[in-house]
């Protein structure tokens, strides 16, 4: 899909960051759950964590407007749902160090080797990552693929911006042990599922 900001500049819109502060109605923690798909994690950590701001961000409008008749239906209004191209929108999205966390559960792992361009975790979106946290901000990810975690680690630890955290507490302190309904299904298959956290360099490794 084309990103905000390309469809804006084709519509000759000028586009300014959202006052989310406003649309949420007030401040609290701000996460990011990328690629949301149908939105059954970032469901689940609203509900159970009533306390934080939760947006969820996918490329694939029917999985965002699913989400948002959910929320609507079940009274969730801590959860905001957003069709967006992650690799170009966050900055025009979000203001440098507003964001508490991302989670990224099972990205698209572009199994062909002349597609590993189109893989969401770059260097370039992992700058902005260390961009957009707030000093004690960490970043979620999962995958069932062992050779995309291990290029995913690679990415963050050429990074400065980020040190390796304590995936385990990331998971159990931050997240309180949620599971994405993918998480779920690999496990009952017995697929093992490689789980990464990282948080900003200027953070002793763990979140504490």
């Amino acid at each position: 899909m084309k990103s905000l900001l390309r469809i804006a500049a084709a519509q000759g819109i000028t586009l300014s960051q959202p006052d989310w502060e406003n649309l949420f109605g007030r401040r609290a923690p701000l996460e990011v759950d990328l690629g949301c798909g149908r939105g059954y994690f970032a469901k689940l950590r609203a509900v159970e964590f009533p306390e934080i701001n939760q947006i969820a961000l996918d490329a694939r409008i029917k999985w965002i407007e699913l989400l948002q008749t959910r929320c609507l239906a079940e009274k969730i209004t801590n959860l905001q749902a957003l069709r967006c191209d992650v690799t170009q929108d966050l900055p025009v999205l979000f203001a440098k160090g507003s964001i508490a966390g991302f989670t990224i559960h099972h990205p698209d792992p572009w199994w062909k080797k002349r597609h590993r361009k189109r893989r969401l975790i770059q260097p370039a979106l992992v700058g902005q990552f260390a961009s957009l946290l707030v000093p004690r901000g960490w970043v979620f990810i999962q995958t069932d693929v062992p050779d995309l975690a291990a290029e995913i680690r690679q990415i963050f630890e050429s990074n400065p911006g980020f040190v390796e955290a304590d995936v385990d507490r990331i998971r159990s302190e931050k997240l309180g042990g949620l599971s994405s309904h993918r998480e779920k299904k690999c496990l009952q298959l017995g697929i093992p599922v490689s789980r990464l956290a990282f948080c900003r360099s200027d953070q002793k490794p763990g979140g504490s």
